[in-house]
């Protein structure tokens, strides 16, 4: 087998993961009530199914990049808060070996290796962790100070950069 095949099925096998994996996130904020919101002008579950269907399009026109996305977008609150009954439902229901938290932490060590926070997601990200890591025992002081510090780096970068007057 060629390597340009190797590829080829590799990515098909990762867009399938990523589909499943999406369709199964979907699943699950259509199958908890408590995740349902019903307004005059807004259906949770309605968008959900659409949703669906646009992942499936994605799926077809080969759209791993946007999967992955996706994937990442709509898992961000369970990781956020901590939902541990989310990812054995989707371990469960896609029989995919997931731990959406363990990708959590390993971005935030490669951040941490790098010494360095370079865009305002990962920012983000870190910010939410340092907040959840304060409120773990035992706390870890000096992942906190680490963090903090990346934190402060980033913000002040950012706040040269807005300041530079433009020509």
């Amino acid at each position: 087998m060629t390597d340009n095949q190797l590829n080829k099925d590799e990515k098909q096998a990762e867009l399938q993961k990523y589909r499943d994996l999406v369709l199964g996130t979907l699943d699950y904020y259509i199958d908890y009530t408590e995740l349902h919101i019903k307004t005059p002008d807004y259906d949770s579950i309605e968008h959900y199914k659409g949703l669906k269907t646009q992942t499936e399009e994605h799926y077809r026109k080969g759209r791993l990049t946007r999967l992955k996305q996706w994937f990442r977008d709509l898992t961000e609150m369970q990781v956020e808060t901590g939902d541990l009954k989310f990812n054995k439902y989707l371990q469960d229901k896609t029989k995919y070996d997931i731990d959406i938290f363990k990708s959590y932490f390993q971005r935030a060590d490669q951040i941490i290796g790098k010494g360095k926070i370079t865009t305002d997601n990962q920012f983000y990200e870190i910010n939410i962790m340092v907040n959840q890591l304060c409120q773990t025992v035992p706390v870890d002081n000096n992942k906190i100070k680490t963090l903090n510090r990346l934190l402060s780096e980033y913000e002040q970068r950012k706040s040269r950069q807005t300041r530079k007057p433009t020509a």
